[in-house]
């Protein structure tokens, strides 16, 4: 008689920073991330999604697949396909992404790019590398 060992499934949640949480340095991560709290420095989830929840409070610059923002969020954010900016966020920076998704509402100061984006996500890693 053999027995077989198998793995749970793949948790397909996101990671949550929570709202208590102050994060300053360096966040790398290869699953999708929710912030509900506060960072500062350097994100990078290159091919997974990051929410900047309502109650976040972000100063950083961030690589992801694509970037929700709902919070308050300072920075250069870089995504490879989109990034969404909700009513309730305050936004200030640089945006580099081939899609924008702006609600009204939405209080945004930002240096938009949405052609060069492979230049900028290049940048992104590199800077993440060193």
């Amino acid at each position: 008689m053999s027995t077989v060992s198998t793995f749970p499934p793949v948790d397909a949640r996101p990671s949550v920073l929570g709202p208590t949480m102050v994060v300053t340095g360096s966040i790398t991560t290869e699953e999708d991330l929710e912030i509900h709290g506060t960072l500062r420095g350097h994100l990078a989830a290159p091919d997974h999604c990051v929410r900047l929840e309502g109650d976040a409070r972000v100063e950083a610059e961030v690589l992801a697949r694509d970037i929700t923002v709902l919070g308050q969020a300072t920075g250069k954010f870089t995504a490879t396909e989109i990034v969404d900016i909700r009513a309730t966020a305050r936004l200030q920076g640089q945006i580099a992404a081939p899609r924008l998704v702006l609600e009204e509402g939405a209080l945004v100061n930002a240096k938009v790019e949405t052609r060069s984006v492979d230049a900028a996500v290049r940048v992104a890693q590199y800077r993440k590398q060193h």
